[in-house]
């Protein structure tokens, strides 16, 4: 490519690059306006999840405030009831303040009101009590399965036991538990809120829907893991819905870790994600668009400016061979003036002396070659004046509607007689319905001169082929020979005047086909090869007839 065409380039560069500065500028501020949407979603989730904490160590206080008070009462109680006597009838207790188990182990001995817990696992129950580590409220799995809490007072071998129904206590620790707390969380946009670990959900929100498990989501023990102020966010599909989610950790009135997970709904943020992944996409599909359209512009404009150069530079060509033959040609006038006169004379000389002068039988032969000689020496110096004369007189076109076909016929009808005299053929294929608007005697001139030429290149029963064809935009002539071909320096130079292969040749007929064909604006071309032949291309623009 020139240089001069390689500006045009910097088009698709300049382009591609403000493509880059906008399609970048764009993303960012788009993902700006997604973080910040996120940030609201975010700041929402973490709002509820700190309540959520909130509440649950508001209601660890509660409990142990419950816890508290159930012991106190039942230890007064207990000091207040003090010890069984020997022989008492538990028929005859009340059973006051919902107490269900009231006895007493003094030494082996086991006596009182012993309520769910059966015979043979009387002394067991209250070995556990005495050796309960917070005697003054024992609440532990054996009390849970009996359905009740406990106070033991153990004063050496003398243990004595009290305990009450423990429905009461539950019912107080559901109302102040973090459950119900939880049952009262109602938002819009709050899909759930659970408390969860490794053992499966502590509570939940009204409705939660389906949660994944602690072994189905390997997130909640990282979360779990991390650092008590560690937050997670992520965005999940819950029943087709996506949810934004965000899990942190809570501590529980045991000591014990959990994870709080508070979804929110994020159909607006799905939805603002969507479009501007979509606007995204339309900016990279226009971008991409707009760079391709700069390549092609720049291409045609890189194009047509090398065709415009190319145009230039033939059209200098042009006009330096017009001009260099037109000088030639008035020097040509000059000569051939001074020329033809003598050179008639010694025409009209030679052929008297061919008619009317006899020689010796001796030398009649050579007598004869001689005059054959100088015939056609004067012959050729006429043919070279005239074609010499004929390359500078203005090329002045006579140009009108032709029938291809019938001119083709018209300048070939001569050439195959010469043929048919030399034993030789032409063959001659025509495809061309059309008509061209050129000069009738120059085409002629054109066609004439390269048919002559591939006729002198073969000898007898040789073959010059003759192919026409109608383009859609001109009219092409091919004109082939068997001939023994050129070589790429021979061909080269067939085309500059005085040049030429063949020993009578004036070396001026290729150069004036070429200036022909040029006026017409058509093109002339030449292939050749050792042993191969030579094809002459000739291309004429096409005009329909108006």
């Amino acid at each position: 490519m020139r240089r001069g065409s390689l500006r045009f380039w910097s088009i698709p560069v300049v382009v591609a690059g403000l493509s880059v500065v906008v399609g970048f500028t764009t993303h960012l501020e788009q993902e700006r306006q997604l973080g910040e949407v996120k940030s609201l979603y975010q700041s929402h989730a973490e709002f509820v999840g700190n309540l959520v904490r909130e509440s649950a160590q508001q209601a660890a206080w509660s409990t142990e405030l419950v816890y508290a008070m159930s012991a106190t009462a039942l230890g007064d109680q207990l000091d207040l009831l003090g010890a069984p006597a020997e022989g008492f009838d538990c028929a005859t207790f009340p059973g006051s303040e919902n107490v269900v188990v009231w006895a007493v182990r003094d030494g082996t001995t086991l006596r009182g009101c012993f309520g769910p817990v059966a015979p043979v696992d009387r002394a067991s129950f209250v070995d556990e009590m005495a050796s309960s580590p917070e005697p003054g409220f024992i609440d532990t799995p054996s009390t849970r399965r009996y359905g009740m809490y406990c106070a033991a007072d153990v004063d050496g071998d003398r243990t004595t036991i009290a305990c009450r129904n423990r429905k009461s206590l539950d019912e107080m620790r559901r109302e102040v538990g973090l459950g119900p707390l939880l049952s009262a969380l109602k938002d819009r946009e709050l899909d759930y809120v659970v408390v969860q670990d490794a053992g499966g959900i502590l509570a939940a929100s009204p409705h939660p829907g389906t949660i994944s498990s602690w072994a189905e989501d390997p997130v909640l023990q990282t979360v779990l893991e991390g650092p008590a102020d560690a937050v997670r966010a992520r965005v999940l599909e819950r029943a087709g819905a996506p949810v934004y989610e965000v899990a942190s950790t809570i501590e529980l009135g045991d000591g014990s870790r959990a994870v709080v997970r508070t979804g929110l709904e994020a159909a607006v943020l799905a939805s603002l994600a969507r479009r501007i992944e979509h606007r995204q996409w339309v900016m990279v599909l226009v971008l991409s668009s707009l760079v391709l359209m700069s390549v092609i512009l720049a291409w045609i404009l890189g194009r047509a400016d090398v065709r415009r150069r190319e145009q230039a530079d033939a059209n200098r060509r042009r006009d330096e061979d017009i001009r260099h033959w037109r000088a030639l040609g008035q020097m040509a006038s000059t000569v051939a003036h001074e020329v033809r006169n003598p050179l008639n004379t010694i025409g009209m000389a030679l052929q008297r002396l061919g008619g009317e002068f006899d020689v010796g039988q001796k030398d009649e032969a050579e007598y004869r070659d001689l005059l054959r000689l100088s015939i056609d020496a004067a012959g050729r110096v006429e043919r070279v004046v005239t074609d010499f004369l004929e390359l500078g007189k203005p090329l002045v076109l006579d140009r009108r509607p032709v029938p291809a076909a019938a001119l083709l016929d018209e300048i070939l009808s001569p050439l195959r007689m010469r043929a048919e005299g030399e034993a030789k053929r032409i063959e001659v294929s025509s495809d061309c319905p059309g008509q061209v608007d050129v000069d009738r005697h120059r085409v002629g001139q054109v066609l004439t001169n390269l048919v002559a030429n591939a006729l002198d290149a073969v000898g007898p029963g040789g073959c010059v082929t003759v192919r026409a064809a109608c383009e859609r935009d001109g009219l092409r002539v091919l004109v082939s020979d068997e001939g023994p071909g050129m070589d790429a320096a021979t061909l080269a130079r067939v085309q500059e005047a005085f040049v030429t292969t063949k020993a009578n040749g004036t070396g001026l007929g290729l150069p004036l086909a070429r200036i022909l064909t040029e006026a017409h604006g058509g093109t002339l071309s030449l292939e050749s090869a050792p042993g191969r032949g030579t094809r002459a291309t000739v291309w004429l623009p096409r005009r329909e007839a108006r």
